[in-house]
């Protein structure tokens, strides 16, 4: 048994960490899910070291998350709609700890990005759109205009695959890529491949 909190989310960490690259998306979330409820019951009873504690929980909920988005890559395994809810569950709480915990712009970006992310994979286009733009603002505020750029191609994809439940407007992926491109990001490149790999997840489910 750990003496601190923080102890206590060291371990659960760890634990949660095993199951991430197992090829087992509904145990992992179970188990981020579990160790989060965990420490935060123990909070109001351990609250000296609770805020080292609810940073770990933070990530791990967010790492977790963000390991079962299906649009890394292109694959044939079916998407799992009840693995897809408990996930974006997940990241809507990792993003309320990033604003409890007053982490800052760049953090709530990246949390608020990965719900709408998790919008688009559910078809809830509207949605993803409204998270993407509320991201962007906050890549804007952080200074990061390369990720402003990459939530604007999100836009973009959500606007292309949603079709006729997204709104119209805006500048399409290819005109986006086209900016990134010009922006001598070091990570351009590879920014646009995995945007234009989401674009092909997403466009296939469409048409499956």
């Amino acid at each position: 048994m750990a003496d601190t909190l923080a102890g206590l989310a060291g371990q659960l960490e760890t634990q949660v960490k095993a199951l991430r690259g197992a090829g087992d998306d509904a145990a992992l979330l179970a188990a981020a899910r579990d160790a989060a409820d965990q420490i935060e019951r123990s909070c109001g009873a351990r609250d000296g070291d609770a805020r080292d504690a609810l940073m770990m929980v933070q990530r791990w909920t967010f790492n977790a998350a963000a390991d079962c988005w299906p649009g890394w890559s292109v694959s044939d395994k079916p998407i799992n709609q009840d693995n897809l809810l408990a996930a974006r569950e997940l990241a809507e709480r990792s993003l309320r700890l990033v604003r409890t915990l007053e982490i800052g712009p760049l953090r709530e970006a990246t949390g608020v990005w990965m719900v709408g992310a998790f919008n688009l994979a559910l078809g809830r286009y509207e949605e993803a759109i409204s998270m993407f733009r509320e991201a962007r603002e906050h890549y804007v505020v952080a200074s990061a205009p390369g990720l402003v750029l990459l939530t604007e191609g999100y836009v973009a994809i959500a606007r292309q695959v949603g079709k006729d439940q997204a709104s119209p407007g805006g500048e399409d992926l290819d005109q986006i890529c086209t900016r990134i491109a010009a922006g001598g990001f070091e990570d351009g490149h590879e920014w646009i491949a995995q945007r234009r790999t989401v674009l092909d997840v997403f466009a296939r489910r469409n048409n499956s």
